[in-house]
Protein backbone atom coordinates (compact mmCIF):
# COMPACT_ATOMS: atom_id res chain seq x y z
CA UNK A 1 0.00 0.00 0.00
CA UNK A 2 1.21 3.48 -0.71
CA UNK A 3 1.06 6.40 1.71
CA UNK A 4 -1.98 7.75 -0.10
CA UNK A 5 -3.87 4.49 0.46
CA UNK A 6 -3.20 4.49 4.22
CA UNK A 7 -3.65 8.24 4.70
CA UNK A 8 -7.36 7.84 5.43
CA UNK A 9 -6.83 5.10 8.03
CA UNK A 10 -6.22 6.11 11.61
CA UNK A 11 -3.95 3.51 13.16
CA UNK A 12 -4.72 4.68 16.69
CA UNK A 13 -8.39 3.67 16.52
CA UNK A 14 -9.13 -0.02 17.02
CA UNK A 15 -11.11 -1.73 14.32
CA UNK A 16 -14.57 -2.91 15.31
CA UNK A 17 -15.09 -6.64 15.44
CA UNK A 18 -18.34 -8.56 15.07
CA UNK A 19 -17.84 -9.86 18.62
CA UNK A 20 -18.56 -6.40 19.96
CA UNK A 21 -22.01 -6.49 18.43
CA UNK A 22 -22.66 -10.03 19.62
CA UNK A 23 -21.78 -9.22 23.21
CA UNK A 24 -24.12 -6.22 23.17
CA UNK A 25 -27.03 -8.36 22.01
CA UNK A 26 -26.59 -10.79 24.85
CA UNK A 27 -26.46 -8.19 27.61
CA UNK A 28 -29.23 -7.64 30.14
CA UNK A 29 -29.70 -3.86 30.20
CA UNK A 30 -31.48 -1.65 32.69
CA UNK A 31 -34.58 -1.27 30.48
CA UNK A 32 -34.89 -5.05 30.30
CA UNK A 33 -35.03 -5.46 34.07
CA UNK A 34 -38.36 -5.32 35.85
CA UNK A 35 -38.01 -3.03 38.88
CA UNK A 36 -41.20 -1.01 39.26
CA UNK A 37 -43.30 -1.93 42.31
CA UNK A 38 -46.50 -1.11 40.36
CA UNK A 39 -45.47 -3.39 37.50
CA UNK A 40 -44.60 -6.24 39.85
CA UNK A 41 -47.92 -5.81 41.68
CA UNK A 42 -49.77 -5.91 38.33
CA UNK A 43 -47.75 -8.95 37.33
CA UNK A 44 -48.90 -10.98 40.34
CA UNK A 45 -52.50 -9.74 40.28
CA UNK A 46 -53.19 -10.19 36.55
CA UNK A 47 -50.43 -12.55 35.42
CA UNK A 48 -50.48 -16.19 34.40
CA UNK A 49 -47.94 -18.74 35.58
CA UNK A 50 -46.05 -21.64 34.03
CA UNK A 51 -43.91 -24.04 36.03
CA UNK A 52 -41.02 -26.30 35.13
CA UNK A 53 -39.43 -27.48 38.36
CA UNK A 54 -37.46 -25.85 39.98
CA UNK A 55 -38.57 -22.66 38.19
CA UNK A 56 -41.84 -20.79 37.83
CA UNK A 57 -42.52 -17.97 35.36
CA UNK A 58 -45.24 -15.43 36.07
CA UNK A 59 -45.95 -13.28 33.01
CA UNK A 60 -48.33 -10.70 31.64
CA UNK A 61 -48.56 -8.72 28.41
CA UNK A 62 -46.96 -5.26 28.54
CA UNK A 63 -48.18 -3.29 25.48
CA UNK A 64 -46.52 0.04 26.40
CA UNK A 65 -43.00 -1.39 26.73
CA UNK A 66 -40.14 -0.53 24.38
CA UNK A 67 -38.31 -3.85 24.91
CA UNK A 68 -39.64 -7.32 23.99
CA UNK A 69 -39.34 -8.72 27.54
CA UNK A 70 -38.79 -7.16 30.95
CA UNK A 71 -37.75 -9.73 33.51
CA UNK A 72 -37.06 -9.99 37.25
CA UNK A 73 -35.69 -12.87 39.30
CA UNK A 74 -36.60 -14.01 42.80
CA UNK A 75 -35.52 -16.70 45.27
CA UNK A 76 -37.49 -17.73 48.35
CA UNK A 77 -36.15 -16.65 51.73
CA UNK A 78 -37.90 -19.66 53.24
CA UNK A 79 -35.58 -22.13 51.51
CA UNK A 80 -32.40 -20.03 51.47
CA UNK A 81 -31.89 -18.09 54.71
CA UNK A 82 -28.54 -16.59 53.70
CA UNK A 83 -28.62 -13.65 51.30
CA UNK A 84 -25.35 -14.92 49.80
CA UNK A 85 -27.09 -18.09 48.62
CA UNK A 86 -30.11 -16.21 47.25
CA UNK A 87 -27.88 -13.77 45.37
CA UNK A 88 -25.82 -16.64 43.92
CA UNK A 89 -28.95 -18.33 42.55
CA UNK A 90 -30.23 -15.03 41.10
CA UNK A 91 -26.87 -14.50 39.37
CA UNK A 92 -27.11 -17.99 37.88
CA UNK A 93 -30.67 -17.33 36.69
CA UNK A 94 -29.76 -13.96 35.15
CA UNK A 95 -26.82 -15.51 33.31
CA UNK A 96 -28.95 -18.35 31.92
CA UNK A 97 -31.67 -15.92 30.86
CA UNK A 98 -29.12 -13.59 29.28
CA UNK A 99 -27.81 -16.42 27.09
CA UNK A 100 -31.26 -17.48 25.84
CA UNK A 101 -32.66 -13.94 25.49
CA UNK A 102 -31.84 -13.31 21.77
CA UNK A 103 -33.76 -16.38 20.63
CA UNK A 104 -36.59 -15.50 23.01
CA UNK A 105 -36.88 -11.97 21.62
CA UNK A 106 -37.12 -13.31 18.05
CA UNK A 107 -40.07 -15.51 18.98
CA UNK A 108 -42.15 -12.94 20.89
CA UNK A 109 -44.96 -11.27 18.96
CA UNK A 110 -45.66 -8.59 21.59
CA UNK A 111 -43.89 -7.19 24.68
CA UNK A 112 -44.20 -9.04 27.98
CA UNK A 113 -43.01 -8.65 31.53
CA UNK A 114 -42.27 -11.59 33.73
CA UNK A 115 -40.63 -12.84 36.88
CA UNK A 116 -38.71 -16.08 37.19
CA UNK A 117 -39.06 -17.60 40.64
CA UNK A 118 -36.72 -20.31 41.94
CA UNK A 119 -38.58 -22.95 43.98
CA UNK A 120 -35.82 -25.53 44.51
CA UNK A 121 -34.27 -26.51 47.82
CA UNK A 122 -30.59 -26.73 46.79
CA UNK A 123 -28.23 -24.34 45.02
CA UNK A 124 -28.09 -25.52 41.39
CA UNK A 125 -25.07 -25.65 39.09
CA UNK A 126 -24.84 -23.35 36.08
CA UNK A 127 -25.49 -26.28 33.72
CA UNK A 128 -28.67 -27.29 35.56
CA UNK A 129 -29.83 -23.68 35.62
CA UNK A 130 -29.24 -23.34 31.87
CA UNK A 131 -31.30 -26.47 31.20
CA UNK A 132 -34.10 -25.41 33.54
CA UNK A 133 -34.38 -21.90 32.09
CA UNK A 134 -34.38 -23.17 28.49
CA UNK A 135 -37.08 -25.77 29.31
CA UNK A 136 -39.19 -23.11 31.04
CA UNK A 137 -38.86 -20.62 28.16
CA UNK A 138 -39.67 -23.30 25.54
CA UNK A 139 -42.74 -24.35 27.52
CA UNK A 140 -43.84 -20.71 27.79
CA UNK A 141 -43.36 -20.04 24.07
CA UNK A 142 -45.42 -23.16 23.21
CA UNK A 143 -48.24 -21.93 25.47
CA UNK A 144 -48.16 -18.49 23.80
CA UNK A 145 -48.44 -19.98 20.31
CA UNK A 146 -51.54 -22.03 21.19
Amino acid sequence: MSNQDTAGLNKNQPTETPQKYLSGRFSLGQKERLKSAKSIERLFSEGKAISAYPLRLVFVSNPNSTVPMQCAFSVSKRHFKKAVDRNRIKRLLRESYRKIKPTLNQNLSQPYMGMILFNGKEIPSQENTNKSVSILIEKWLKSLSL
